[in-house]
């Protein structure tokens, strides 16, 4: 008895939340997407059509999310060079000038990380997706890990949609299991002309 009421007490303290409340539109938007690789050059607005309701570094502002945030952003441009395997991103004003500037390494989805943290890079899919992925697994208290993973790609309407999954698993003081989960989705609406 006395082992069947500790099962109890632990499924109960059992944490386990998911939240994925722009599921349905990543659901309409990625089997219709085009591939990243049709064009070398984009132009999309730093704000998305409709705010995420995420609280995380880069939302609702793609030149924050690419590393290019600045004040007077009103667009961000992205330039591909594939067989340099390299992306240039720039934050624009109104008037089309450049406020910041980043370059990123395009990588091949099988490819290892770079070993230099401090490095920019985009795993590009055969699928023509842009993806960055993070884990960390650190015991302390508990035992656990940390993920993240942002997918960028062309809707069918030419915008670039951006999804942050993230997510924690592990098992607090040894004892308790706790898993979490939140995926956001973002779409940010292509320049006219570019």
């Amino acid at each position: 008895m006395r082992q069947l009421s500790v099962l109890l007490c632990l499924l109960l303290l059992t944490g386990c939340v998911v939240s994925a409340p722009q599921k349905a539109q990543f659901n309409a938007e990625y089997p219709n997407r085009q591939d990243i690789r049709s064009h070398t050059l984009y132009r999309f607005m730093t704000k998305p059509l409709k705010p995420g309701g995420g609280k995380y570094y880069g939302a609702n502002d793609l030149a924050e999310t690419l590393y290019v945030r600045a004040d007077n952003a009103a667009m961000v441009e992205l330039r591909f060079n594939y067989p340099a395997k390299s992306l240039q991103v720039k934050s624009l004003d109104a008037q089309n000038r450049t406020l910041r500037e980043e370059t990123y390494a395009l990588l091949d989805e099988s490819a290892a990380k770079p070993s230099d943290v401090e490095s920019r890079y985009f795993f590009l899919t055969k699928e023509g997706v842009l993806l960055t992925k993070f884990k960390n697994c650190t015991p302390d208290m508990s035992v656990g890990c940390r993920w993240q993973e942002r997918t960028l790609f062309i809707t069918r309407n030419g915008d670039m949609a951006v999804q942050l999954a993230s997510g924690t698993a592990g098992m607090a003081f040894l004892v308790i299991p706790f898993y979490g989960s939140q995926k956001y989705l973002e779409i940010f609406p292509k320049v006219s002309g570019a």
